[in-house]
């Protein structure tokens, strides 16, 4: 395919955005030459901003200005594109992607599907979000392969987690070293936080594991109350940005916690992971590999469980055990 200036529109959330970067290597991976800008929402420079793939990342905030917010129109109107792809297919994608001036715009099906000049309908089965994702690129002629997330790390990211095992000298030399990530910020997303202790102190006395419990903005409290329900020692991750949380993952040897942000993070760092859905669907959210595992609350009538309180203490265990020989490696 002959070089072509892309626009991609995946406007939020994090891990939505991440969920996208596979799209971007299969774009490069078809010509080198093309030029692909991205356009998403400023919490995307994050995952975005040493992607050496793309040539610009264009973003926007909800307190920009209506001038702030008319540049960026124009700029889109302004800059011919070959390729729209809006992943997002929301009204304000839909407005950017109006906003371009190209001969191909493409979206999944929906309410909206008019404003496009190519739609594609989502599977009749939930599927891998990467997966889903590459039916527009497929549309658009392209051959996506790869499913792997990227987010590219800087040298000082790992400062944090180098620094965080070098002062403790147990965890440096620890051959299993679990992650649990037992946060989200909707309660019917979350495991019981009893059976996330009880797992912690587990873990600890029959793998011999070092338990390390992770958080996020405005997270901290509610982790150090878990860890303090404890019988068994564990830590707490220290304070960390972004990457560094990626690089603090990458250095782990298996990953248990909830369908969030982080879960995508440790898919993106290929570290061994356990998600847990009920509301969400497994299926749509974790690529379900030998690496990557995840387990679902049955339905309730045939729509989606409404918690995930049907998925034991004994089943998670039973599922870490098939990840704990890749966790070793």
């Amino acid at each position: 395919m002959k070089p072509q200036r892309i626009l991609l529109i995946q406007l939020r959330q994090l891990g939505d955005i991440l969920l996208t970067t596979p799209c971007i290597a299969a774009i490069k991976e078809d010509n080198p030459a093309h030029e692909i800008i991205f356009l998403c929402h400023e919490m995307g420079l994050r995952v975005l901003g040493d992607n050496a793939l793309l040539s610009e990342v264009w973003t926007y905030k909800e307190t920009d200005s209506v001038w702030t917010q008319l540049q960026l129109l124009r700029r889109i109107r302004e800059t011919p594109f070959d390729l729209v792809f809006d992943f997002m297919n929301n009204p304000r994608s839909l407005l950017f992607a109006l906003a371009a001036r190209s001969p191909k715009k493409l979206a999944f099906t929906s309410s909206r599907s008019w404003f496009y000049t190519d739609t594609v309908s989502k599977v009749a089965y939930q599927n891998y979000i990467v997966r889903e994702k590459f039916l527009l690129l497929e549309q658009a002629g392209f051959h996506p392969q790869c499913e792997d997330l990227l987010l590219p790390l800087p040298k000082q990211a790992f400062a944090c987690v180098e620094t965080f095992l070098h002062d403790t000298p147990m965890l440096q030399c620890s051959s299993l070293r679990v992650v649990l990530s037992p946060t989200h910020r909707r309660p019917a997303r979350k495991w019981a936080p009893d059976r996330y202790v009880a797992l912690a102190d587990r873990l600890t006395r029959e793998w011999g594991a070092t338990v390390i419990w992770v958080w996020g903005p405005g997270e901290k409290e509610e982790v150090e109350a878990l860890q303090a329900q404890c019988k068994e020692t564990t830590w707490l991750s220290p304070p960390t940005s972004f990457p560094e949380l990626a690089a603090f993952l990458q250095r782990m040897h298996l990953f248990v916690g909830n369908s969030n942000g982080i879960s995508h993070l440790a898919i993106a760092m290929d570290t061994p992971s356990l998600q847990l859905h009920g509301p969400t669907s497994a299926r749509s959210w974790c690529p379900l590999t030998e690496r990557h595992k995840a387990l679902q609350s049955p339905e309730v009538e045939g729509r989606p469980a409404p918690t995930l309180d049907p998925i034991s203490l004994d089943l998670v265990w039973d599922t870490l055990t098939t990840l704990r020989p890749l966790a070793s490696k």
